[in-house]
């Protein structure tokens, strides 16, 4: 169990970026950016913290919010609506220590910096601290340490909802809008791959590869952030859409990482079964089946690129969900 004494804040000064995603948001940007500042002071003893908006939508009424109401930040367009992968090159750009990406759904408790920012400077192999999200209002938590459980040739990811563990734990992944990374290895990662597009489990990926390279990631119970749930991306996208779309890339993504048991062999072995019966499991799930087959190749290829595991999935889910132990 992570000991109070090693999450104490650092002697000396971090640097970080909070990086927002906005999508002509200003209604959003509304409610997040005026709780920025308390989360920043809070932190600025051993963290200096700068903003970085940048806008999908390249909105004129964002635009002149922020110049008007919040000019010590800086807002720049993207040069398209590309999600969660438009942030990729400014991150590659990044001199920050850290990067705390964060979508514009969103609102800071004023202690979240301070909670997460001593956990990644004392310990230079965590990848990322993920928060804990919880709904509008505060009351009820909509986020929890992610697992990860393997089968013959399928993998699936799920909430570790035992309440009975406190404290730190190791998760799967860091939210792609809830977490703070640390801006090397995300860099080193190549950020969020290109194959998930348009959205939707590439933070998954993510922190998965992030794992096989050996950098943990960690749930932090106390660094709160509150969600208008899916407030952004459920204005562009319909339900049914939604969910081929987060199906079809959990597909990519075990395709991609799987390799516990001969993962790729069973995988591929049984995908002509999936496809002849896939349609009694619904149709949703079937299609999303569809929608993987032209990109399945493609995430062979880039599966072969990984190279070697320094941790396998086995050694990897046995982690998850598991207190977090400083310095292992």
């Amino acid at each position: 169990m992570t000991e109070k004494k090693d999450l104490q804040p650092s002697a000396q000064k971090s640097t970080c970026t909070i990086l927002v995603l906005t999508y002509k948001g200003k209604r959003h940007l509304l409610h997040l950016l005026p709780t920025l500042e308390d989360a920043m002071n809070r932190a600025l003893p051993f963290c200096e913290t700068d903003v970085l908006i940048v806008d999908n939508g390249n909105d004129a009424p964002t635009r002149e919010f922020v110049e008007e109401e919040f000019p010590q930040y800086k807002l720049v367009a993207a040069p398209a609506n590309d999600y969660l992968f438009s942030l990729n090159g400014f991150v590659s750009d990044m001199k920050s220590e850290f990067v705390f990406i964060l979508n514009d759904d969103m609102k800071l408790h004023p202690d979240v910096l301070f909670h997460l920012i001593p956990v990644m400077q004392k310990d230079p192999g965590l990848f990322a601290v993920s928060c804990n999200v919880m709904d509008w209002e505060g009351i009820n938590e909509t986020a929890a340490p992610r697992t990860m459980s393997v089968g013959k040739g399928w993998m699936t990811s799920g909430w570790d909802l035992d309440d009975q563990v406190s404290g730190l734990r190791y998760t799967l992944y860091g939210g792609g809008g809830a977490a703070v990374f640390r801006t090397g290895m995300y860099n080193r990662l190549g950020g969020f791959d290109p194959l998930y597009r348009p959205a939707y489990c590439e933070d998954l990926d993510l922190g998965h590869r992030a794992w096989k390279q050996g950098w943990k990631i960690v749930y932090h119970p106390e660094a709160i952030l509150y969600h208008r749930d899916g407030g952004t991306i459920k204005e562009q996208q319909k339900s049914d859409e939604l969910s081929i779309g987060i199906n079809r890339n959990k597909i990519l993504w075990m395709v991609r990482n799987g390799d516990s048991g001969g993962f790729l062999f069973w995988f591929f072995l049984l995908l002509p079964v999936r496809l002849l019966l896939g349609w009694r499991l619904g149709k949703n799930s079937y299609l999303a089946l569809l929608k993987a087959l032209p990109r399945l190749r493609l995430a062979v290829k880039k599966r072969l690129k990984n190279g070697g595991a320094v941790w396998k999935d086995d050694q990897i889910s046995a982690l998850l969900g598991q207190p977090y132990t400083y310095g292992h």
